[in-house]
C-alpha cells in the first residue's frame, strides 16, 4: 500500500485485534475509522477548473477539517462502546494556545460561526464565544463549528476568511491537530481492547 504512512499509528495492531473481536459493529467502526483517517491525512486539495485558486484552496481547507472530523467521529464511537467509558467531554477538547491565537484573528470566521444555522447547539455557541473572547484556547470547538458550517451549507471560503494562504494553512493546521488527537484516542482504544482480549483469553 503506497500511502501506508497516512494510516493511524495503531494500524498494524488493529489488524490483529480485528481477528479476535467478537463485536461485529466495533470491527466495522474500526475499519471506517482507519480509512477515513487515511483519506483525511492524505487529502491535499480539490480540483475545480472554473473556480479561482484562492476559493478552491479555501474550500479544500474546510473540507480537510470535515474529513478529519469524520475520522474523529468513528473513533469516538469505538471509545464510547468500550467497557471503560470516558468521562463526559474528556477527549473532546484540544488546547493549543499558539494555534488558538492565530485562529482568533480571523474575524470572518468568528462572524460565520455566529450564524445560527452554522452553529445551533447552545453549549457549542458558548464555547466558541468564549474562545473568541480569549477565555479559552480550545481549538476543538472551532473544528466542530467549522465542520457544522461546512456540512450544513453555511460555509464559503470568503465567509470563513479563507482567501489567503496564511488563513488556509491555519485551518489545515487545525485539521492536522484534530487528526493527531484522533490518532492518540485510537491508540488508547487499541491498548484497552488488547487488555480486554487478554483477560478474555484467560
Amino acid at each position: 500500500m503506497n500511502d501506508r504512512h497516512n494510516l493511524p499509528s495503531a494500524f498494524e495492531r488493529v489488524k490483529e485485534i480485528k481477528k479476535l473481536i467478537q463485536n461485529v459493529e466495533t470491527t466495522k467502526t474500526l475499519n471506517r475509522f482507519q480509512y477515513r483517517y487515511r483519506m483525511a491525512r492524505a487529502f491535499e486539495g480539490i480540483n475545480a477548473p472554473d473556480v479561482g485558486d484562492r476559493t478552491v484552496r479555501g474550500y479544500a481547507a474546510g473540507m480537510k477539517v470535515l474529513l478529519a472530523y469524520g475520522a474523529f467521529d468513528e473513533i469516538r464511537q469505538v471509545k464510547n462502546d468500550l467497557p471503560i467509558r470516558p468521562l463526559r467531554g474528556e477527549y473532546v477538547k484540544i488546547f493549543d494556545e499558539k494555534l488558538a491565537g492565530k485562529l482568533r484573528k480571523n474575524l470572518e470566521l468568528q462572524r460565520m460561526l455566529a450564524i445560527p444555522s452554522a452553529v445551533s447547539n447552545a453549549a457549542l455557541k458558548r464555547d466558541i464565544k468564549s474562545f473568541f473572547d480569549a477565555e479559552n484556547n480550545d481549538v476543538m470547538c472551532i473544528a466542530t463549528g467549522l465542520r457544522n458550517a461546512f456540512a450544513h451549507g453555511v460555509f464559503t471560503a470568503a465567509g470563513a476568511g479563507l482567501t489567503t494562504k496564511k488563513r488556509q494553512l491555519e485551518i489545515t493546521e487545525l485539521a492536522n491537530c484534530l487528526l493527531d488527537r484522533t490518532d492518540s484516542i485510537a491508540m488508547e482504544c487499541v491498548e484497552q481492547l488488547e487488555r480486554d482480549l487478554r483477560l478474555y483469553k484467560k
